[in-house]
C-alpha cells in the first residue's frame, strides 16, 4: 500500500461532542428517577454551575444527588415558553415529575432537541465566557496581557488579549482578513505579525523586538523579493493584494507598517 493510501485511510478526529454524550446521560437520569434504584454511575460531574463537564473516571451518585442536580437544571428552564408548565420552585417536583420534564423536547429549525440540553449548552457557553474573562483579568493584573496594533474594542479602546497567539490572530484578522489562517503563507504572516503585537502596554516593544534582543538576527541577505526602499503606497497595496490581503485592510494601514507587513509576507 502506498503512503498516499495509508494517509487517506487514516480516520478523522472522532472525539465525541459534549451534546452527543449528554443526550444519553439525561436519558439515564430520567430512567433512574422513574425507578427505585439507590445509586447511578455516570461519566459526568453533576455540577450545573460548572457546565456539567465530563469526568475522566465514572462517578457513583446517590439518588438524592441525582434528583437535586435534575431539579437545579430545570430551575434554569423555568422561564422558557416551552416549559410553561414548569413551576418556579423546581424543588417542589418529585422524582417522576422531574423525569418527565427532563424528557421534554422543543423543535427549532426542524430539529427536535431535549430542552435541558439547550439549557445546559447556554450555561456552558457562559462558563467559558466567565473563565476567559477571569484568565484575562489575571493576565492584566500580572501585566502579562497583550495588545495588537490597530485592534480596538467597540468603544475604540485597545483590546487586550490573554496570550501572544490570540493577539497575533486578532492582528491578522484585522489586517489580512478572517481567512488568514487558510493562506498558503500563514506561517510567514504569523511571523511578520510579531512586529505588531506588544505585551503589557500599547507602547511596549513589539514581540519581534523582544525576540531580536534575545536572539541576534542573522546578517541580512539580499533578496529580489525585498520591498524597494522607495515605493508608493499604491504599489504597496497592490503587492499586499497579490499576497492575499484585502485592498480595504491595506489602505487602512500606514505606509511604514504596510511596507513591513508586505516584506514579512514575501519572505516565504
Amino acid at each position: 500500500m502506498s503512503n498516499t493510501s495509508r494517509t487517506e485511510a487514516q480516520p478523522a478526529n472522532t472525539t465525541p461532542s459534549w451534546v452527543s454524550l449528554a443526550e444519553p446521560c439525561f436519558t439515564e437520569v430520567s430512567t433512574f428517577l422513574r425507578s427505585k434504584r439507590k445509586t447511578l454511575t455516570l461519566s459526568f460531574n453533576l455540577d450545573v454551575e460548572a457546565g456539567m463537564p465530563t469526568t475522566e473516571e465514572p462517578v457513583k451518585y446517590k439518588r438524592a444527588q441525582v434528583l437535586a442536580f435534575a431539579q437545579e437544571v430545570l430551575s434554569h428552564a423555568a422561564h422558557r415558553k416551552d416549559m410553561s408548565t414548569l413551576p418556579d420552585d423546581t424543588t417542589e417536583l418529585g422524582a417522576v415529575a422531574v423525569a418527565k420534564f427532563l424528557d421534554a423536547k422543543s423543535t427549532h429549525a426542524n430539529k427536535s432537541v431535549r430542552i435541558v440540553i439547550r439549557v445546559m449548552k447556554g450555561i456552558r457557553r457562559q462558563v467559558k465566557i466567565d473563565r476567559r474573562a477571569a484568565r484575562l483579568s489575571t493576565a492584566v493584573s500580572a501585566g502579562t496581557h497583550w495588545f495588537a496594533d490597530g485592534v480596538v474594542d467597540k468603544d475604540g479602546n485597545p483590546r487586550t488579549f490573554v496570550s501572544r497567539r490570540k493577539a497575533v490572530s486578532a492582528y491578522l484578522r484585522h489586517t489580512v482578513g478572517d481567512d488568514w489562517s487558510t493562506k498558503a503563507n500563514k506561517a510567514s504572516l504569523k511571523d511578520g505579525a510579531l512586529a505588531f503585537v506588544r505585551q503589557g502596554a500599547v507602547d511596549a516593544s513589539s514581540a519581534q523586538d523582544a525576540r531580536d534582543a534575545t536572539t541576534p538576527a542573522p546578517a541580512p541577505v539580499a533578496s529580489v523579493k525585498s520591498t524597494p526602499a522607495k515605493v508608493s503606497k499604491a504599489d504597496l497595496v497592490k503587492q499586499a493584494q497579490a499576497l492575499g490581503m484585502s485592498a480595504t485592510a491595506a489602505n487602512k494601514m500606514k505606509k511604514a507598517k504596510l511596507a513591513a507587513l508586505v516584506t514579512a509576507m514575501q519572505s516565504v
